[in-house]
């Protein structure tokens, strides 16, 4: 036989089970839509860097040949990191855009040495390539809580040449 305090209590934890646990879930699911958002921002921002650097071969071996300091071939380092950021992009898969728009879209800062790189907001003291990109990136968890399924990151990336 029961007392009356604990009859009354009957059916508590499987009230607290059905509250929770469509909380529990979307906890869950956010944990999982931050997770993919950084491993997508960890690998876009790779590329963008690996783009950058590529970028900085295109040294001007004249000016070089002539004791000058390193300079960079402006219109050669952006065609170079635009070709590389559309590969290596490619390489990501599951973008809900072409990734050669993603790269034709993308800043290109070439910086000569001593001037102000516009997309970081620092001098640089060497020559430099610098990109930002707006990649969208799905994330289909973003359903479950009503949000679209495309995420945009702006990301950028940059490298300096050295010789």
């Amino acid at each position: 036989m029961t007392s009356g305090r604990h009859g009354s209590e009957r059916g508590q934890v499987a009230l607290y089970a059905v509250l929770l646990f469509p909380i529990l879930m979307l906890v869950l699911a956010l944990v999982l839509t931050v997770g993919t958002l950084e491993g997508a921002r960890s690998r876009v921002r790779a590329q963008l860097d690996i783009a950058a650097l590529t970028a900085t071969q295109a040294l001007d071996f004249e000016a070089l040949a002539r004791g000058e300091p390193p300079q960079l071939v402006v219109a050669e380092a952006d065609r170079l990191a635009r070709e590389y950021l559309a590969r290596n992009l490619a390489t990501i898969g599951n973008l809900p855009v072409p990734a050669a728009a993603i790269a034709s879209a993308a800043e290109v800062a070439v910086v000569a040495a001593g001037e102000r790189d516009p997309i970081s907001g620092a001098v640089v003291e060497v020559p430099t390539v610098s990109i930002r990109a707006v990649v969208p990136t799905r994330v289909p968890l973003l359903n479950l809580i009503g949000l679209g399924p495309v995420v945009n990151l702006t990301i950028s990336g940059s490298a300096a040449a050295r010789t």
